[in-house]
């Protein structure tokens, strides 16, 4: 991701523009309807038909935009100062023209002149010549503020900045930077679909340019952020959308996932929390929301191997920990709450704080039913309800943390957060762990456990905190249960048999993607790979549904019938959607905090993945009958059978797998010059292999 001069669609107001940065210069592609003398200039989620690819460095894109029944096709190629920008009509209506317009953005310094069909630009870093080639209607008068060109709708128009490229170069130039662009996009195949494609369409759709803290970063949707002047501004960053978006992003591109994380720290209030939202208008001072950073950088750390990230955001990492003990242990028991502070001025305006609804929206599950008669007590600024979700992740971010630590030469603090994670963990299993529902529960602070149970009830599994009994019973008793979260669809954000389930209305009853994400995460890390992969394999077909149909990537969908656009409140382009995608990829190959590469799995479908960037490297990972795994185009691991390998490493020229498999076959791993020997577990027995050749074959 290079953008630090080029044309892309940066505006958060309009995906129907092109900004170029730094000047802030914006050329818009707007409709102006002759019969209804209704001018359009900014267009988002209602107003698209199909997303196509779009490449961040500003070299490709195109989108299906409609108004009324009229749709049109916009591509983009771009190189640095040049771009050529094709628009093209499906379909005639003589009403409709387009309005190519110009104007510079957040009273920056530049002109603009008007010529006949040429828009010339001129700002401090340079100048700009717009040439728009089309039947230009020079006579219709169209009420507009800025200079722009009046074209007809009959035939495609094109659009070039600071070129003289007639038509059939035009063409060529869009044709071959489609092909760069595709070229470098993770693709699937087979059960995946295009879901690796659509995954990506989401974080790049939404990223934008905002000028406030001049940066790139992608809000959990456009949508949300100006929503016609009456919402957050400029942007909008919630905190655990955003280190999702980092893992979204990963798999593409590590610039863009890091420019997530970098974005969401940027953020930090001036009590060292990660607040619930940044904003353009406001950032919630009084709350912030589940813990899920260290985890998330640790991740990300495994796929990319920088400490650098690491040690960058350690320390702030560390104050926000340390912040969640300090203010959200209300009655000193040890346990966790959600809560929301004061004010440190004593503001009481919008948005409103220290109250019950701003504790829900700490927990981000802003209506959960969870919460239904749970008192909120002013005085230790929390809910009286030790939360088995808040505790299961406090003690997920202690455990991530001191892995980080450990890895950047932290020592003491090692020590200290491993020492924290013990005993929360011993905590969690005295206070929260229900034998006779066979399930960890929320605790009321008469000592009594709610019967309310969402998939929060699982998270202590992505901490390690279960007993191998206590995870085989929660899911064998609770997790498969089809009266309570198994079905066509998973996984309902409150159990099937409890009452607020049918108000399918946001966290009551409904399906969110970063709940699929925690669990599934939890249920891999205690081995439960043959129940992860059912799992993600009904978050993908669940994604692919509206996807397919609409291009829609949901906030939330309808636990029944698989539908997102059933209720005003999913929006349908929404970042962590893609969430229900990634789960199926990482049944592939995936980046474990707590052990590394793993890759593969026993299934018999039959699916793929190609152009995973991890590090240095580029993974294809061919999932049939067994299993092909090619590195930067080279072979590196083949099996007759399905495998799954995990604890991929290297060490002091050493390399490492664990091979299980459910049947008798070959793996042949296809060696080279940076290890000399090849460790290797293989269903539980250990066998090693001196590199003398290029190929070593294993049976298993």
């Amino acid at each position: 991701m290079n953008v630090t001069s080029n044309w892309n669609t940066w505006d958060v107001r309009c995906l129907n523009a092109v900004m170029r940065l730094p000047d802030l210069a914006e050329v818009r592609v707007g409709i102006y309807d002759d019969d209804m003398k209704f001018y359009q200039d900014e267009m988002l989620w209602k107003n698209v038909r199909r997303f196509g690819y779009h490449d961040l460095d500003g070299r490709y894109f195109d989108i299906d935009l409609f108004y009324q029944d009229f749709v049109f096709n916009m591509t983009f190629a771009g190189d640095g100062d040049t771009f050529v920008y094709k628009i093209s009509p499906k379909g005639k209506k003589p009403y409709i023209k387009f309005f190519i317009s110009g104007l510079f953005r957040w009273n920056v310094s530049g002109s603009i002149q008007k010529e006949g069909g040429t828009l010339l630009f001129r700002s401090p870093n340079g100048e700009y010549k717009i040439d728009v080639l089309g039947d230009i209607d020079d006579e219709t008068p169209v009420n507009v503020s800025n200079f722009g060109v009046l074209v007809e709708s009959n035939k495609d128009i094109y659009i070039r900045c600071n070129s003289e490229m007639n038509i059939a170069q035009m063409e060529n130039f869009l044709e071959e930077n489609q092909k760069l662009c595709e070229a470098g996009m993770v693709k699937g195949g087979g059960m995946l679909k295009d879901a690796p494609e659509a995954v990506y369409k989401g974080i790049a759709w939404n990223t934008i340019y905002e000028p406030v803290k001049n940066r790139f970063c992608t809000p959990v949707s456009r949508a949300w952020c100006t929503a016609n002047g009456t919402s957050f501004g400029s942007y909008v960053l919630f905190e655990w959308d955003t280190f999702f978006a980092g893992i979204l992003s990963s798999p593409y591109d590590k610039v863009l996932a890091y420019e997530q994380v970098n974005s969401i720290f940027s953020e930090v209030t001036k009590d060292g929390i990660i607040p619930n939202f940044g904003s353009q208008i406001f950032n919630s001072e009084d709350r912030s929301q589940p813990p899920v950073g260290a985890y998330c950088l640790l991740k990300l750390y495994r796929q990319f191997e920088e400490k650098e990230l690491l040690e960058k955001y350690f320390d702030k990492l560390l104050a926000w920990n340390r912040w969640w003990k300090t203010n959200r242990d209300g009655n000193k028991d040890g346990l966790l709450e959600w809560g929301s502070n004061r004010y440190p001025r004593g503001e009481q305006n919008w948005p409103k704080a220290h109250d019950m609804q701003s504790a829900m929206y700490e927990s981000g599950l802003d209506n959960s039913p969870m919460y239904d008669n749970v008192a909120f007590n002013s005085e230790t600024n929390t809910m009286e309800l030790s939360d088995v979700g808040l505790n299961g992740l406090y003690a997920m971010d202690c455990w991530a943390l001191s892995e980080i630590a450990r890895l950047i030469g932290r020592d003491n603090e090692a020590l200290e957060l491993e020492k924290e994670y013990i005993h929360i963990k011993d905590l969690i299993n005295r206070e929260l762990w229900n034998d006779e529902a066979g399930i960890y529960c929320n605790r009321h602070w008469d000592g009594s456990f709610s019967s309310r149970l969402s998939p929060t009830n699982f998270y202590p599994l992505i901490a390690g905190v279960a007993s191998e009994l206590q995870a085989k019973r929660m899911i064998e008793e609770h997790l498969l249960n089809d009266k309570e979260f198994w079905g066509q669809y998973v996984i309902p954000s409150i159990s099937k048999n409890d009452e607020a389930y049918f108000d399918n209305n946001y966290w009551r009853g409904r399906i969110w993607a970063p709940m699929n994400f925690l669990v599934s995460e939890g249920l891999k890390r205690y081995g439960f790979y043959d129940v992860s992969f059912e799992f993600s394999k009904k978050s993908v077909q669940l994604f692919l549904k509206e996807w397919t149909e609409k291009n829609h990537i949901h906030e939330n969908y309808n636990s029944i019938t698989g539908e997102g656009c059933d209720v005003a409140n999913a929006d349908p382009v929404y970042t962590w959607g893609g969430l229900l995608g990634y789960i199926a990829m990482e049944e592939l190959i995936e980046f474990q905090p707590w052990a590394g590469i793993r890759i593969g799995n026993l299934s018999e479908d039959k699916f793929s993945i190609s152009n995973y960037h991890a590090g240095r490297e580029v993974y294809d990972v061919i999932k049939d009958n067994g299993l092909a795994v090619r590195v930067n185009g080279r072979p590196f691991i083949e099996a007759s059978v399905p495998v799954i390998i995990t604890n991929l490493r290297k060490a002091d020229r050493i390399s490492y797998m664990e091979i299980c498999s459910k049947k008798s076959g070959m793996v042949t791993v296809f060696t080279d010059s940076g290890f000399d020997n090849l460790k290797v577990t293989v269903n539980g027995k250990e066998f090693e292999y001196k590199v003398a050749g290029e190929v070593i074959e294993i049976n298993i």
